[in-house]
């Protein structure tokens, strides 16, 4: 099985495959993939195919199209799905794991046990180490095959342990650098991607209409409006106006996050979100986010942007766009798309801005206090 299955599209193997032109098996499994419907095991060359399939489909589109990044995450996600099969056939939990087997299965990736890298942190840094990460510390990376995973922003350098060179990961994390490392081979076949064959188009259609989002369906200009009913005290007294002392951090900071996740991604959109994950409409932000916040800073007194204007550049660095005066859904993740800070942070920070009232009970975030009012009330 494991010199079988395919989990590199761009092994030498697989990309012998690669003629330039694809059987009718090659679409079907294509289509198969997008579906996600389970089947038979395909063949070797057929497999590899529907993979490049997808990837001429979404290079139609061009490469930062909604087509090619779903063909992206298609790709992650049925990778994903065989390593851990293959795990789990082998009986892999978090306490039988041999980490020789992983390295094993993945092909051009340079990943190696701790125990063979030459690495030995101090106990200590291991126990609080894996306190925070929540898993034991089973590889060490070369720091260079780390970049596609920092660039797309699915882990974040702050939180590894760095000791010559190499980065140390759990069981999650090494896979999923390894997705990112497939994904932006993918970027780099679909810029040179040139195959002509009218198949094609039927295939970059239903590309279109895959959601790319790790927690939900895309969201829509217009599709779930904001209830203002349903904000926590500190965000109805940040829309009302703040004063001088507070103006930064209400509006750039609370506002900007609470306002942008409440409305793109209230649920747990996961470490590292980027708004391109769930929006495919820049307007959403456009016309639905950045209003309520520009319309906040204005009550201020005096006005956020009347003695302050590069605060509309931080805001947009807050969004996740970087520091820029125009928003381009390509640009999303060249800066962290700043989470809501917690009630604790916020009365430290701003404590004018808190006063609970019943609803604050047991809530450590704001925005869990709308989305529990908010969709309590819609059941």
């Amino acid at each position: 099985m494991l010199n079988t299955t395919l989990l590199n599209p761009f092994s030498r193997r697989a990309l012998r495959c690669f003629k330039g032109k694809f059987s009718d098996g090659a679409f079907a499994e294509a289509r198969r993939k997008l579906s996600g419907r389970q089947g038979s095991e395909p063949g070797f060359e057929e497999d590899a195919q529907s993979f490049f399939v997808l990837l001429c489909a979404g290079a139609l589109r061009g490469v930062s199209s909604p087509a090619a990044r779903a063909a992206k995450e298609v790709i992650k996600k049925v990778l994903a799905s065989r390593i851990w099969g293959l795990l789990e056939q082998r009986g892999v939990d978090e306490r039988n794991l041999d980490p020789e087997l992983l390295p094993m299965l993945l092909e051009d990736f340079t990943l190696l046990p701790i125990s063979r890298a030459g690495i030995e942190p101090p106990p200590e840094d291991l126990r609080l180490l894996r306190a925070k990460q929540g898993e034991p510390l089973l590889y060490a990376l070369p720091w260079k095959e780390l970049l596609p995973a920092l660039r797309s922003r699915r882990v974040s350098l702050a939180r590894l342990y760095i000791s010559r060179g190499y980065v140390l990961l759990t069981l999650k994390q090494a896979i999923a650098c390894y997705l990112e490392s497939i994904a932006e081979r993918c970027d780099e076949f679909m810029r040179l991607a040139s195959v002509e064959d009218p198949r094609l188009e039927d295939i970059a259609v239903l590309l279109e209409e895959v959601p790319v989002s790790r927690t939900s369906r895309p969201v829509k200009l217009g599709a779930k409006r904001l209830k203002e009913e349903c904000f926590p005290p500190c965000i109805r007294a940040t829309l009302a106006g703040v004063g001088s002392g507070s103006r930064n951090y209400a509006i750039t900071v609370l506002l900007t996050s609470f306002i942008s996740y409440a409305r793109i991604a209230p649920f747990n959109a996961g470490e590292n979100a980027r708004i391109a994950d769930f929006v495919r409409d820049l307007r959403v932000v456009t016309e639905e986010v950045l209003p309520v916040i520009y319309a906040a800073a204005e009550r201020c007194s005096p006005p956020l942007f009347e003695d302050q204007p590069l605060e509309k550049l931080n805001i947009n660095y807050h969004l996740g766009f970087g520091l820029t005066e125009e928003l381009r859904l390509e640009d999303s993740g060249r800066s962290p798309w700043y989470f809501v800070p917690n009630c604790e942070k916020i009365r430290r920070e701003a404590p004018s801005l808190c006063s609970p009232d019943r609803h604050c009970r047991d809530v450590r975030n704001p925005l869990v206090y709308y989305t529990r009012r908010r969709y309590r009330r819609e059941e």
